[in-house]
């Protein structure tokens, strides 16, 4: 039986197996022969033939279809299997009970086959008769293995009947709406190429290219180990001593444990070989370049006050939708705080709320704008085990106050642990005091 009560984690899966299945032209072993919402995204797949892969646009417009398809899919799916389970429970709990404690429950197991199944699928008037004359333990056990498959059985058809249902809906919707799908996205695209900044934003924190000499990494440079220089001359080695020279350490200290090589390295107990009558050897401190952190999670906030409205909002909503396509690509978390009086966000990693963006953010630009309580929620996001880290983008026309101390400290206290802060201004006016607040801020 596949498990479908976690449903973000199923929806994960499934768009893994997506993408992997475009790649390959075949499911991920993980994914079972069985899996019948699996088996339906292959045959939806090989029966689209306009994506063969030269056009991506198509590509992610259905695959936002079907995962939005099986959200609605999986959540009748784990009702259905959190009554089997029950159901399940019971049969288990019946299996290993005493002959004593059968007596009891046998009521209630009669009373749940006879209002479940029929007689061919548990057989129980053929059960009670050979009680009479063959041993129970095997009557017993036969009987609960007729019904934990029965039980099975019953939720595998019933599942594969609502598939049924609802896939002929589906494919009419994807008929109706696929095509205007396709076209709103292609908008987006065209302002990316109108307005060459949103462009530099998602290559900045898709760190997709080589970041420049001056760009410091300070949690990089602050704490990663020096190094040790080269000894240039070549020395005749005749004994061994203790010491805390890497270039002289013995091989077989390198075998031993982690913690216990760190250790005799801290107190120069570790086995070196030893050149007496020679200069020891010439620590040089040097720090390596500073490379950026390796891609991780990304937070956007937008604002969504009445003066966002029109344009700016255009804007805004297609450098999200760029940024959220390059965060599938890399699989980066991602989550989208909307800001105005009051600040709401929506966590983009799980490809549940791909589809939610549109009504997140079409019907919210209204308002005036609270700049704290949106730093407020970028912090808290900010600091959950998932998010920390990130590359924060706030897309605005800036036109509220500078931080207050206390929130410029836990912005800076953030920024010294490894956080990016990075602006998006859409208009010529708003505080210009955020120049020095944020890393980076581009203008439109």
């Amino acid at each position: 039986m596949i498990d479908y009560t976690d449903v973000d984690a199923k929806l994960e899966e499934y768009s893994e197996a997506f993408d992997f299945y475009m790649e390959c032209g075949e499911m991920p072993p993980s994914i079972p022969s069985d899996d019948c919402i699996a088996g339906y995204m292959k045959e939806v797949i090989d029966n689209n033939p306009q994506i063969d892969g030269s056009d991506p646009t198509w590509v992610e417009v259905l695959k936002e279809d079907l995962i939005s398809f099986f959200t609605a899919l999986l959540e009748q799916y784990r009702i259905l299997q959190i009554e089997a389970m029950k159901e399940l429970t019971m049969i288990a709990k019946f299996r290993e009970a005493a002959i004593e404690e059968k007596r009891m429950m046998w009521q209630e197991v009669c009373t749940t086959i006879e209002a479940g199944y029929s007689k061919y699928d548990v057989n129980l008037p053929g059960y009670k008769a050979q009680f009479k004359t063959d041993d129970k333990d095997a009557i017993f056990s036969a009987l609960t293995g007729d019904w934990e498959n029965a039980c099975k059985a019953k939720l595998d058809r019933k599942e594969r009947q609502i598939l049924n249902r609802a896939k002929m809906q589906f494919e009419q919707i994807c008929r109706d709406a696929g095509t205007q799908d396709y076209e709103d996205k292609k908008k987006v695209e065209n302002y990316v190429h109108r307005y060459p900044q949103l462009k530099e934003i998602v290559d900045m924190i898709g760190r997709d290219k080589n970041p420049s000499n001056e760009e410091k990494d300070i949690v990089v440079y602050r704490f990663m180990p020096t190094t040790v220089a080269k000894n240039s001359s070549v020395e005749e080695i005749d004994r061994v001593e203790s010491g805390d020279n890497l270039e002289r350490v013995l091989p077989v200290e390198l075998s031993m444990p982690e913690d216990l090589f760190f250790k005799r390295y801290a107190t120069k107990e570790l086995q070196q070989f030893s050149s007496p009558g020679k200069d020891k050897p010439r620590k040089i401190e040097e720090h390596r370049k500073d490379p950026r952190l390796t891609k991780g999670p990304i937070i956007v906030s937008i604002d969504t006050s009445g003066s966002m409205s029109g344009q700016p909002q255009r804007i805004a909503f297609s450098l999200l939708k760029q940024l959220l396509r390059m965060a599938k690509k890399q699989k980066r978390p991602c989550c989208l705080i909307s800001f105005s009086v009051r600040s709401k966000s929506i966590d983009l990693a799980k490809p549940r709320n791909w589809r939610r963006i549109d009504n997140f953010l079409e019907h919210s630009f209204s308002g005036g704008t609270d700049g704290e309580q949106m730093l407020a929620e970028a912090i808290r996001v900010l600091q959950k085990g998932t998010y920390e880290m990130a590359d924060i983008l706030i897309v605005s026309d800036f036109e509220f106050p500078v931080p207050v101390p206390a929130t410029m400290d836990k912005i800076n206290k953030e920024k010294a642990f490894g956080t990016r802060f990075y602006g998006l201004k859409i208009g010529r006016y708003g505080v210009k005091g955020y120049n020095d607040v944020m890393d980076k801020i581009w203008v439109v």
